[in-house]
């Protein structure tokens, strides 16, 4: 039995043994003083307002177990469309440390999603200084543009391979998304 079950419980046995207490007071062949009968009356007073208060927050428990409920779920369905998505996508903290990756990052970095989280971003990109020029831009603008580098992205046991990095501040959130993905050759116009 949790805490407020049993707190429930216990102010239920003490309005029981109250009322049963005001019954034996009332038979007595003596009135009872007026202090006794107050006394009783405040106390009776006080259990209904801890037992009604006890209501009312079983009521916030129920609620909060029926939000953590619909938070998980929607949790879930975020992981479930971010793996759905066919590119690789890395959520960072402000300085680059991952907090989240779909499997299609983690297929490309060749490492467990799981052991991608807590990761610097720069641990599998040889162009450091690009990669920290592009936190930057995306840190000192309020607008969080989104910003493009190219990179050289090195996966663990693999050879490295040239790619872009297409990177955004998410404004509620305070992290960033990188999108990673081919780059896109030049267009000359003499052709």
């Amino acid at each position: 039995m949790d805490n407020l079950h049993s707190r429930t419980f216990r102010t239920t046995s003490a309005l029981r043994r109250l009322a049963d207490l005001q019954r034996r007071a009332d038979r007595l062949p003596e009135t009872p003083a007026a202090v006794t009968k107050t006394a009783l009356h405040e106390l009776t007073t006080a259990l209904e307002e801890l037992r009604a208060a006890n209501e009312e927050l079983q009521a916030l428990v129920n609620e909060l177990g029926a939000s953590r409920l619909e938070v998980a779920e929607s949790s879930r369905l975020m992981d479930e469309f971010a793996n759905a998505i066919p590119t690789p996508v890395i959520w960072t903290d402000s300085s680059g440390v991952i907090t989240k990756a779909n499997e299609q990052a983690s297929r490309l970095l060749n490492i467990g999603r799981g052991h991608l989280i807590g990761k610097p971003l720069m641990l599998f990109v040889t162009d450091r200084e690009a990669l920290f020029g592009a936190l930057r831009t995306i840190s000192d603008t309020d607008s969080a543009p989104a910003v493009d580098v190219d990179v050289t992205v090195r996966p663990r046991e693999r050879r490295p391979r040239r790619l872009s990095l297409r990177g955004r501040r998410l404004e509620r959130e305070g992290r960033y998304v990188w999108f990673v993905h081919e780059p896109v050759p030049p267009v000359s116009l003499l052709e």
